[in-house]
């Protein structure tokens, strides 16, 4: 572990402890309000449960995961097994892998006796879900896993363990990280005192600064990386060059699982929103290296203007010339497929020496994270595969 980054990172915290404790405190009022409600003890588990989720906001329900809201079908259908699923998770006699394994199994039964695979695609019930059931109840013993946040803070510090998916090890080797940063951050009085207030307000909500360790596990992989949200001079993520290979595949017509198209749609415009704001900044603080005009300033187009002119972005290049950026997103590979727009591609073949195609991939919509690579050029020979048509009525 390399400490020298470690405590850039809690210095980091500190200087803006107030902005970021703004946005991070519901993890705290999520926990206090779990408390207030007594789940495991009240007369009506089922009204207790969801009254005392309700504020955890996206620690357990964001973009396609829903384990919250899955739950709650459950809590319809049988809330005497989701009552039992509870139970056996917090008891203390059975090993704790035991507890995260059985809790997942027991929902996927659920799943299956329920509901079809279009109603219910996944659970969500996963280590992140439960770690997060735990803590509730349990804050002065357990973390809340997430494995992104793990993997990424491991390697911002050189961490001796790197998680990788699927392995048996991640939640073990994150228990033990965890512990070994909080016993690290007990050093620092002064980060203690600034926590006093908060530590003192929600005292029985992290009473042994579990959630505290987690605000700078939080810090280092979003807020440490985008020190242009408080007024500091930000660093531009380096980019890859975007070179694709695309294929020409006939369309097949294949059954649709089911799936919310609201809000579906909203997911996307949140993603696609949240990478168009990433890659803005990006180009600001690259742009201000340039020295050019004060006035060129990379301008962010509105959604139906940028539809309609066929990149989302207007940006500057050294020479003071324009650069049309369309940006286009994916949480996954670099080689995921994606839509472009007949006015993207009309746009690209006319400005070619100034359009550039950003792609944006392993996004976190949450942190406003990811990489980015870049296509400069006409997008015409990507374009092989038509999906949609427009059809114009003539009138008589």
């Amino acid at each position: 572990m390399d400490l020298k980054k470690l405590d850039r990172i809690i210095e980091f915290y500190k200087k803006h402890y107030k902005e970021i404790s703004l946005r991070e405190n519901y993890k705290w009022q999520a926990a206090a309000e779990f408390k207030k409600a007594d789940v495991m003890n009240a007369a009506d588990f089922g009204a207790a449960l969801k009254e005392s989720l309700s504020g955890t906001g996206n620690l357990l329900d964001s973009g396609y995961y829903y384990p919250r809201t899955n739950l709650f079908f459950f809590l319809k259908k049988d809330p005497s097994a989701v009552r039992k699923m509870f139970d056996d998770l917090y008891d203390e006699r059975t090993d704790l892998f035991v507890r995260f394994r059985n809790f997942s199994m027991d929902a996927s039964l659920l799943q299956h006796r329920y509901f079809t695979v279009q109603e219910m695609p996944d659970h969500d019930q996963d280590e992140h879900a439960v770690s997060v059931y735990l803590f509730l109840r349990y804050p002065e013993k357990y973390y809340i896993y997430k494995y992104t946040a793990f993997r990424a803070f491991a390697k911002e510090i050189d961490y001796s363990y790197i998680p990788s998916r699927k392995s048996e090890k991640n939640l073990p080797e994150f228990f033990q990280f965890c512990e070994a940063l909080r016993n690290y951050l007990m050093k620092d009085a002064k980060l203690l005192e600034i926590e006093k207030e908060r530590h003192e307000t929600y005292k029985s909500t992290d009473p042994a600064y579990h959630l505290l360790t987690q605000d700078i596990l939080i810090c280092g992989t979003t807020y440490f990386k985008h020190p242009e949200m408080f007024g500091e001079k930000g660093a531009v993520v380096k980019a890859g060059k975007f070179s694709p290979k695309p294929v020409k595949k006939e369309a097949e017509l294949q059954e649709i699982p089911f799936y919310d198209a609201l809000e579906y749609s909203r997911y996307e415009k949140n993603l696609s929103d949240a990478a168009r704001k990433f890659i803005l900044e990006q180009e600001r603080i690259r742009v201000d290296s340039y020295h050019i005009a004060a006035k060129k300033q990379p301008l962010l187009l509105s959604d139906g203007k940028s539809r309609g002119e066929g990149y989302d972005i207007l940006s500057w290049n050294r020479r003071g010339e324009n650069v049309f950026i369309s940006v286009k997103v994916t949480e996954g590979a670099e080689d995921e497929s994606f839509y472009i727009s007949e006015a993207e591609r009309m746009k690209s073949a006319e400005c070619k020496e100034h359009y550039c195609l950003y792609r944006v991939y392993r996004f976190r919509e949450d942190a406003g994270t990811g990489e980015y690579s870049v296509r400069r050029g006409d997008l015409t020979p990507l374009c092989l595969n038509p999906d949609s048509y427009r059809i114009i009525i003539e009138h008589k």
